[in-house]
């Protein structure tokens, strides 16, 4: 599509993506809009250049992600307090449950990645081991100056070239699978490497950090907790937790909250006189829910069933 007319620009950008205001910054000028725009089932790649200096305040995403990549030129993206300085090195990630703002400069032409939060999620649950209650979390900015952000842009690349490709050399349909799961892995890493705005910086912020969860974990591991609450309760992001976690203890939080679990049911199994204590009333009160999957975790991790363990 491409159009001078505010009004149609902002029409078909609504139908895109969401509902949003669109104002041209230089007086006497309209726009002059060209997209392009490539959907696969639950990711699209899309070239968005409005010719003008523009605002643009969206009403929220909520049910998908962008990463905004200009392709040359600047562009400004604000969320609360925090503004990200966006170019061909560093790409914009909108939040999907906050309000924020944007204002591309004349000559900053859009490369936009467009992915559905279910997709996101099922490839972080494979990747990580865990699925947040309220969806995957995202910082605000990308680096693409880095091997995770080129290894990212080289993912897009290679989904556009089969996305554009006419359907007798299309990929199978597999391989169409593996190009979005790859792409979407590739985000995810991309996003880990990235700085995030509530990092101080400071080299011993991580171990401070950790010694904090570990003190949550022992305080709390038994109660209705997951990882978002944890987070939160630290004042950090899900992702700066996780991308810290995997630094200094080589895992996720969601294992090492399992792994605390298991511990403290080991403990009140060893301790407990049979006939008195249940396995089922012990697991839940760690927070095992699900008999089997207590019993196969412990195997797992211990040699032994909790049966064994209690007629110790």
């Amino acid at each position: 599509m491409a159009t001078t007319d505010v009004d149609d620009a902002h029409q078909k950008i609504a139908e895109l993506f969401c509902r949003h205001d669109l104002l041209p910054q230089s007086r006497g000028v309209s726009v002059d809009m060209k997209l392009r725009s490539l959907h696969r089932g639950d990711v699209g790649i899309e070239y968005l250049d409005y010719g003008s200096d523009v605002r643009i305040n969206p009403e929220g995403l909520e049910s998908f992600h962008l990463v905004q990549i200009p392709l040359a030129g600047h562009a400004r993206m604000i969320v609360g307090s925090e503004t990200v300085e966006s170019t061909p090195r560093m790409a914009t990630v909108p939040p999907i449950d906050r309000p924020f703002s944007m204002s591309w400069d004349h000559g900053t032409p859009h490369l936009i990645v467009y992915v559905k939060r279910p997709a996101l999620a099922a490839v972080a649950e494979q990747l990580y081991g865990d699925t947040p209650r309220d969806g995957v979390q995202l910082g605000h900015a990308m680096d693409l100056s880095g091997p995770p952000g080129r290894a990212f842009l080289r993912a897009v690349v290679e989904l556009h070239d089969d996305m554009i490709s006419q359907a007798s050399n299309a990929a199978p349909v597999f391989i169409q699978k593996l190009l979005v799961d790859t792409m979407l892995s590739r985000l995810l890493m991309a996003m880990e490497q990235t700085p995030a705005a509530d990092h101080d910086g400071n080299p011993d912020s991580e171990s401070r950090l950790i010694r904090r969860f570990l003190d949550v974990l022992e305080r709390h591991a038994t109660e209705e907790l997951a990882v978002p609450d944890i987070a939160e309760n630290l004042g950090v992001s899900v992702r700066t937790l996780q991308t810290a976690l995997r630094s200094e203890l080589g895992a996720t939080p969601s294992e090492l909250l399992k792994r605390v679990r298991l511990d403290r049911a080991r403990e009140m199994l060893l301790a407990a006189e049979p006939g008195q204590e249940t396995i089922v009333s012990i697991a839940e009160r760690c927070g095992f829910s699900h008999q089997g999957r207590f019993s196969a975790l412990y195997l797992d991790t211990f040699g032994e069933l909790p049966s064994e363990s209690l007629r110790r």
